[in-house]
């Protein structure tokens, strides 16, 4: 204390020395951490750019070789899925050119699928079943729009087709098969909101609802822009016999048909009631019980979304996109049966 009384000046000068050193180190030692940061963050960003350099992502001379030879390939896998599925066996053509005739057409596909339906002994919801197509089967039925007509014959079409399959092949000799439901995808009205449909000519909403249905956006193979699709629900009652043998004749491609989805839940069996109100037991007296297998197979109900795939042309001339027929569906239209 004594020499701070006798030097006050001297002590002064030290203290200030000293806090100032004291201030210096500590900006010093921020000076050094910030200097550290900055270090490891251009340390961090070589390695980044030596990274990005590694994948050239430039459009150098290579990589724009490697662009077109990726987008040549992809060209290719394109071509040959349209080939796949235009030059199928069985193809779509004679689309009718006016509606009286479309209707016609119709008429005589009802009734020979009925009349088939009747010769295989297949079972029907009714007598008068229209497959799908009841808005345009019906005494002064209204024909779908112009420009549907031909969406209309393709699902036409295609349902024959795989109706005369299931009647034809997959109904088995001494088994039953009975058809329950014919739905396909609406293509006639446009649906604005929820349970209001607007329609194209003077068609009925009820009929539409009881035969049309809209598939799933999960199960549809679709793809805006990319792929169309016609889809079908179909439902029928039978063994897993004839659903092994529907789905045999479909893989064969004759018609580029895809089977989306399959549910199988047991069939509801209507037994004959007796007059005391009893449930009759069907028996077969031709087998004994003994000879009976321990599981035996029971009767079905299967039901399949299939859609018919069709590829996007490009607008006809007049740049109507309904005046050009969509690929998949330009030739021949028989439903394939030998």
């Amino acid at each position: 204390m004594d020499f701070v009384k006798r030097y006050p000046v001297l002590t002064s000068i030290v203290a200030f020395c000293v806090a100032a050193f004291a201030v210096e180190s500590f900006f010093l030692w921020s000076f050094s951490k910030s200097v550290n940061t900055a270090d490891k963050t251009l340390v961090q960003a070589r390695k980044d750019a030596h990274a990005a350099e590694a994948v050239s992502p430039a459009p150098n001379a290579d990589n724009l070789a490697a662009a077109k030879q990726n987008s040549d390939d992809l060209k290719a896998e394109l071509d040959k899925v349209k080939s796949t599925f235009q030059d199928t066996p069985v193809k779509i053509t004679d689309v009718p050119t006016g509606p009286a005739d479309l209707l016609v057409q119709i008429q005589a596909y009802v009734s020979g699928l009925q009349s088939k339906a009747k010769d295989h002994d297949i079972g029907l919801p009714s007598p008068d079943f229209t497959f799908g197509m009841a808005m345009y089967d019906a005494p002064g039925a209204s024909p779908p729009p112009a420009n549907k007509i031909s969406a209309v014959f393709t699902q036409m079409k295609a349902l024959q087709y795989i109706l005369e399959h299931i009647m034809d092949d997959a109904k088995q000799p001494n088994q039953e098969l009975k058809l329950v439901s014919v739905l396909r995808q609406d293509v006639t009205l446009a649906k604005t909101t929820p349970g209001i449909f607007v329609p194209g000519a003077s068609d009925s909403t009820e009929d539409l609802k009881a035969e049309t249905f809209t598939v799933d956006p999960a199960v549809t193979a679709s793809v805006p822009g990319f792929v169309d699709t016609l889809a079908f629900q179909i439902r029928f009652v039978s063994y897993s016999e004839s659903l092994r043998m529907l789905l045999q004749d479909l893989k064969q491609f004759e018609m580029p048909l895809v089977v989306r989805s399959i549910q199988v839940e047991p069939a509801v069996v209507e037994r004959p009631v007796g007059p005391d109100g009893a449930a009759i037991a069907k028996k077969n007296s031709s087998v004994s019980d003994t000879a009976k297998p321990v599981v035996a197979e029971n009767l079905s109900q299967f039901t399949l979304v299939i859609e018919y795939i069709q590829l996007p042309t490009p607008p006809a001339p007049d740049g109507s996109p309904d005046a050009a027929p969509a690929a998949g569906t330009a030739a021949a239209s028989s439903s394939g049966k030998k």
